[in-house]
């Protein structure tokens, strides 16, 4: 993988499905954005053709197919809309990035270093987050949506959590700085506490 060598600060946010990552990085955002600092958060799948023909057909298509999928949605984001945000020197935070492919893919019965050999040509998040919970308080915000993906289906969280803690171990002996919060409750705490933690780093660059 590649460094950012971009004068902005790349974020990515992942974890389990059902840990309330997106919730989270709502209240980054209006956290940061209070402080009148550019902030440009996206996501994958991305809105694009492909990344809406990969939710369409994620429910039929696994393995490695899906994999590839994924990573050339990932490339394509980067080219569209991750770099050239970049460069403008914002903060840019994506929820869901390379760790999501290494806990849903390996789920999903794709090997690790095949995953990590398709995105070998990705930019390196500046901070990676691994947003956890326990899996009692994950099954709980799952039940409470009306319909479920089959990686949120069958109590897959203990597995998403392992591999996640794998995917982790991957990242950092590629030099990507991991930042692991517990987010059973207290949002706010957590939202503040990364908020702060990103602006200062950001201000570092």
């Amino acid at each position: 993988m590649k460094k950012n060598t971009t004068k902005g600060f790349f974020v990515a946010i992942d974890g389990p499905n059902g840990v309330g990552k997106t919730t989270l990085l709502e209240e980054i955002e209006k956290i940061i954005k209070s402080k009148n600092i550019q902030l440009y958060k996206t996501k994958e799948p991305t809105n694009s053709i492909l990344g809406n023909f990969i939710r369409e057909i994620s429910e039929e298509i696994n393995g490695d197919t899906l994999a590839c999928l994924v990573s050339a949605d990932r490339y394509e984001h980067l080219k569209n809309e991750i770099i050239p945000e970049l460069e403008k020197g914002k903060i840019v935070i994506t929820d869901r990035y390379v760790l999501s492919s290494l806990i849903l893919q390996v789920i999903d019965g794709v090997k690790e270093n095949f995953i990590l050999n398709l995105n070998s040509q990705i930019i390196k998040p500046d901070l990676q987050l691994a947003i956890f919970a326990d899996e009692k308080v994950i099954q709980e915000r799952l039940d409470q949506r009306e319909t479920l993906t089959r990686f949120e289906k069958n109590n897959q969280s203990k597995k998403e959590i392992n591999n996640m803690k794998k995917g982790i171990e991957k990242l950092r002996k590629l030099n990507i700085e991991v930042l692991c919060i517990n987010n059973n409750n207290d949002l706010e705490y957590n939202a503040n506490k990364i908020a702060d933690y990103i602006i200062e780093n950001w201000r570092k660059k």
